[in-house]
């Protein structure tokens, strides 16, 4: 392979390890498991945490049982994408920023922050929690059959803020749209 043929085979795979990085963050913010799936090789699994195991094996579950109940909506962004290609292997750090919204209870809360930091913000009643979590993405992508997919994940945690959300949802700006987001595939990312 000449040179220059080398250089567009290393700019096709970068670009298709970023999307897949990004739709990684559809799939985390629509609880879209199917989408999810394409994204992680089998045996694929977070190196340690948020779950254990073979992504494929426990992602339906994991969404269901434990993310619904801890936040109804969440926006991860990404950045600072940096790939080092190594044959049929990368190694890639993103940066990352997330944010979640707790459900209007103390358990909701709870869950998302921790019992004893829920306690200690403050919250009440019906209170939302807002969690914005900046960390990183550190991940072992594997090429096979000319795919790159994540075999790896590793999130790590560099700082976050916790405060009420005060948030609006209705009025304003909010009247002039009409389409609202929505935690499954009825959100108009996939309408066409």
């Amino acid at each position: 392979m000449s040179g220059h043929s080398r250089d567009i085979a290393q700019l096709l795979d970068r670009q298709q390890i970023t999307d897949f990085i990004h739709r990684y963050c559809r799939a985390a913010d629509r609880l879209d498991v199917d989408l999810i799936k394409t994204t992680f090789w089998e045996y694929g699994a977070f190196d340690g945490g948020p779950s254990e195991g073979p992504v494929l094996d426990i992602i339906a579950a994991f969404f269901e049982n434990v993310v619904r109940h801890m936040w109804p909506t969440s926006h991860h962004a990404v950045s600072n994408i940096l790939i080092e290609l190594d044959g049929n292997q990368a190694f890639v750090e993103t940066y990352l920023t997330a944010l979640h919204l707790s459900h209007p209870q103390h358990d909701s809360r709870a869950a998302l922050l921790g019992e004893e930091n829920a306690l200690d913000a403050g919250f009440k009643g019906d209170d939302v929690a807002e969690f914005i979590f900046g960390g990183r993405y550190i991940d072992l992508f594997q090429r096979r059959g000319g795919e790159w997919r994540i075999f790896r994940r590793k999130i790590v945690p560099d700082w976050n803020r916790v405060g009420l959300y005060s948030g609006i949802t209705t009025g304003g700006q909010y009247d002039l749209l009409r389409h609202r987001s929505s935690r499954d595939r009825h959100d108009p990312a996939y309408s066409r």
